[in-house]
């Protein structure tokens, strides 16, 4: 199934809780299943997003990204990810990004070098480099968890409000914001 309609991106529940050191080994056990399907398309399969960093409150689901040399496998990887209980979502409106979800779990797949994988690459690494800030962007999320708790549109409205905290991390780190794309305008 494929859809490409961002109102119908995240349907878990929305909460952020503490760091669970359990998100490290629950997504080895994902990496494992993700190579033994797909892994002769993809260069890797990474940990990424706020489950990958020690001590970084998050939305207790595990994001993955799974990076390929370019998109020319993309229906066997389609196939392989429905195959172990992925619904493939298309762009959701990410140009260059092809997202796959379930229960638990949010995959990216991406090119290497992209200005998706390079931002996602720069805010994670400033983040594990600056306990401070990550320490910040934390209570960001906790209080944004609050305000938006029981919204609808929780999940998007939580989002959008963290972008000008990631676009200043992402400044910081050396990105140009200039090369900002349409989603995060």
């Amino acid at each position: 199934m494929i859809t490409d309609d961002p109102s119908n991106a995240y349907s878990d529940p929305f909460k952020v809780v503490d760091y669970d050191p359990i998100w490290a080994k629950v997504f080895s056990n994902e990496h494992d299943l993700i190579i033994s399907t797909i892994g002769q398309y993809v260069m890797k399969v990474e940990h990424v997003g706020s489950t990958s960093i020690p001590g970084l409150a998050a939305k207790p689901i595990i994001d993955i990204q799974v990076v390929v040399q370019d998109f020319s496998n993309l229906p066997q990887c389609i196939e392989g990810m429905t195959g172990i209980g992925y619904t493939y979502k298309g762009l959701l409106g990410i140009e260059g990004r092809e997202y796959f979800k379930r229960p638990g779990f949010h995959v990216h797949m991406v090119q290497m070098g992209n200005d998706e994988y390079t931002r996602k690459t720069l805010f994670l690494k400033y983040l594990r480099e600056h306990k401070d800030v990550c320490q910040e962007y934390a209570e960001l999320k906790k209080r944004l968890a609050i305000k938006w708790n029981g919204h609808p549109s929780a999940h998007l409205e939580y989002n959008l409000d963290k972008t000008e905290f990631i676009m200043g991390v992402l400044t910081l780190a050396g990105w140009d914001p200039e090369l900002k794309p349409e989603y995060l305008k």
